[in-house]
This record gives structure tokens, sequence and C-alpha cells, in this order.
């Protein structure tokens, strides 16, 4: 199959299944706007996730996180990814295991011209995904409650970036969120057939805007610095919420037999979406080792979603990672041409529960493999990622996640809109 008809085909295939994918599976997903993902790329993840400061030395990777910092991407390149995550919940006495299996990005991003590098891609944004069965006790009754989540919302973005001079770059990306958020919650004492339940959508549907720089300066000793910032403006927009509160009973087919609608509400609200911004400085040897180190700031305390009364602190990353090449022009081992990622991470979410702040860090590590056919141009790799990571804790009764995740991802590489000079 022409490289020119995959990326149309799988971004097809992509766009029709983000929708059927569950791709979270923490209660701390029920937050907000669900459990956004930082970076769904792997060779960013595989350094800790940072995309800030990562202008590459190499030809055939494009980066989505900083889209100015693509000035040396001289071939077409086409990335599509998958991840498994394996969670496990634990609480002061409980504990058990989730796993879940998605598509997390597909992209194409390509030079037009000398200056000017074009690039789109599609990925999940936030993910909405849990399950929780709880009791409470009080003067001899029991009341049971279920709560459920699904959903999240999805990207679709396009970057311009533009080299100035040799040394700086400058881009600007657009991205279209969508997508619904669904919770449900169902109360009954214990022995009784009536249920009670409320069910609430929200839909989304709008528009975010980042600008970008980055700087690379190469010194005589092929030793590099790289300097990069973005920064994604804050607005209100509009959300469509479905509300609804009733009361039911389960036949002998489990099947769910409406009693009475104590209400319903349909409407048209503002949610509030905070600004955020990122920095990042990187330092290596050209071609053989770089370290970087990234901080992002969401401005989360503005958030508002309608019909929740949440307050949400200030949110902050910060990684530190890097990679390192044996030898690019080595043919004595196949090992040498390998790119090797590393990095470390800690976050913390802006989420407070039971006077608990709920954070959370990581290790992570990853592989840029070459599979380009020998004796031609063709830089395509294998990329392979893994984090070890935790989030919460198990005071105030409260759910502390170990998670590992297992990231795989082709990068297809081609020469676009090049004149041929030979045939």
């Amino acid at each position: 199959m022409k490289l020119y008809l995959f990326p149309l085909l799988c971004l097809i295939v992509l766009s029709n299944g983000l929708h059927a994918q569950q791709t979270s599976t923490s209660p701390y997903s029920s937050i907000g706007l669900g459990d956004e993902k930082f970076s769904t790329d792997i060779t960013v993840s595989s350094m800790g996730g940072i995309g800030t400061s990562y202008i590459s030395d190499f030809n055939n990777e494009a980066n989505f996180n900083n889209p100015a910092a693509n000035r040396n991407l001289k071939y077409t390149s086409f990335n599509v990814s998958v991840n498994t995550d394996f969670i496990n919940e634990k609480t002061s006495s409980q504990s058990s295991d989730r796993s879940t299996t998605y598509l997390s990005n597909i992209s194409v991003a390509f030079p037009a011209g000398e200056k000017s590098r074009i690039g789109f891609n599609l990925r999940p944004y936030s993910t909405l995904g849990y399950n929780m069965d709880l009791s409470n006790n009080s003067n001899g009754i029991t009341q049971n409650s279920s709560l459920k989540g699904r959903g999240g919302l999805n990207m679709f973005g396009g970057f311009y970036s533009y080299n100035i001079t040799q040394d700086l770059s400058v881009a600007a990306k657009i991205n279209y969120i969508w997508g619904q958020l669904k919770k449900e919650e169902e109360t009954s004492i214990q022995g009784a057939n009536l249920k009670s339940g409320t069910f609430n959508r929200k839909d989304y549907g709008y528009f975010d805007y980042t600008l970008a720089l980055a700087y690379r300066k190469k010194f005589t000793n092929d030793h590099l610095i790289k300097l990069g910032a973005t920064y994604t403006f804050g607005r209100d927009v509009n959300t469509d919420v479905n509300s609804l509160y009733s009361t039911y009973y389960y036949n002998s087919l489990n099947e769910k037999q409406s009693i009475d609608t104590l209400s319903y509400s349909r409407g048209t609200y503002d949610s509030k979406i905070p600004f955020s911004y990122s920095l990042g400085v990187a330092y290596g040897k050209e071609f053989k080792w770089s370290l970087g180190l990234d901080f992002k700031y969401i401005n989360q305390s503005k958030l508002e979603i309608p019909q929740e009364n949440y307050t949400y602190n200030n949110r902050y990353r910060v990684a530190l990672g890097g990679w390192f090449l044996p030898n690019i022009n080595g043919f004595k081992s196949y090992f040498e041409k390998i790119i090797y990622r590393y990095g470390i991470y800690y976050e913390e979410t802006g989420i407070e529960l039971n006077n608990q702040s709920i954070n959370q860090y990581g290790i992570t590590a990853g592989l840029s493999l070459p599979i380009g056919k020998t004796g031609k141009q063709d830089p395509s790799t294998l990329n392979l990622g893994l984090e070890l990571g935790q989030r919460g804790t198990t005071s105030e009764g409260l759910i502390k996640e170990n998670f590992v995740n297992f990231r795989i991802g082709f990068n297809f590489d081609d020469l676009w809109f090049r004149k041929r000079q030979f045939d």
C-alpha cells in the first residue's frame, strides 16, 4: 500500500473507533473533564513527557507537543500508536486490578518547502471510565449506591511551523475537541426493589489555540542547547447538558422498568477552560545524547464545569528525561543504532479530596528500533515505551493507583513533495 493512502485510511478507521474506546479505568477520571492525556506520542512519553524542549536531532520525528520544535523534519512522518494500561487500585482494605487497550495516537507531518512544516493528529484528549459500588449503614438501614462513568473527549488538530532563522522557529496549532461525558448514580435501600437514579450527560465541541516557539543553538563541539515554550489560550465554551432524575425497578430479566420521572432538564451552559503554558530546556551532543527539563502549568483553579461545585487547585507537572544513541553510523551491531530513552516526572494534579492532595509520579523508558529497508533511505522505526507510576493515596478512605503502561507504535517515513532527481 502506498504511504500516501495509508494515513487517510487510518484516519478514517480511528475517527470511527475513538468513540467506542474505553481508555480509562480510574475513579479519579470522574473529576473535571476526565483523565487528561498529556502526551500520547511514544518518543515524548518515554522521556517523561519532555515535549516542550524536544527538538529532535533526526529528520524523521514530528513533535506535536511543541509544534515549533520541528525544524529538522525532512521526511513525511506518519505515526500510529497503541497503549495497554494495567492499573492496581487499592484502598486500606481492598484491592482490584483492571486493564485497557486502545489506539492512542495517529498523526502525519511533513515539510512544506525549506522553512515550513505542517502536521495533523488525532488522539484521545481526556477519558472518563469508572464503576464503583458503595454501601452506608445508618441506624440499621443499609443504603447501596452504584456510580458509573463513561465517555471522553477526542482531539483533532493541525499545526503550521516556520523556521524564522537557522536557530529560531515559531508555530501555531488549532485543535478541535469534542465528545461526551456520561455519569450515572443509582441508590437503593438494601432489600427494596425500588431504586432512584440520576443520569447526567455533557456534550462538548470547541476549538483551542496554541502558540509555540523553539530555539536551538549549535556550538563548535557539536553540543546543542535547546529552548521551547508553548501557550494555550483559555476560553468559555458552550456545553449541552442533559439531566434526568427518576425512580425504577429491575424485572426478572434485569431490565429497567420506569416508575416515575422526578425531574428532567436540558440546556446549554458555559464551561470555563483555563489557560496553560509550558517551558523547557535541553542540552546534549548532536546525534549522540540529550537531557531535557520541562515544566507545565495549568491555571486549573479557573476551571468551571456546569452543575458541578468542585473547587480545583492549579496543576503543575515537572519532567526530566532524554535519550542516548551509541553510534548513528554504527555497522558492527544493530544495537548501536537503537535510540534509548528514559525519564521521570512528578505532577500535582490539582485534585484535593478529604484534605488529601492527589499527586502522581512515574518513571519511563523506551526504545526506537530502526526498521527501514537495508540499503535504502528509510528511517522508519518501531517505538516501544514503558511507564511505571503511582497516583493517589489510601489515607482518609481514598484510592491509591499503581500502574504499568505499555506503548507500541510505528513511525513510517517517506519523501513527499520533492522533485525526483533520478528516474
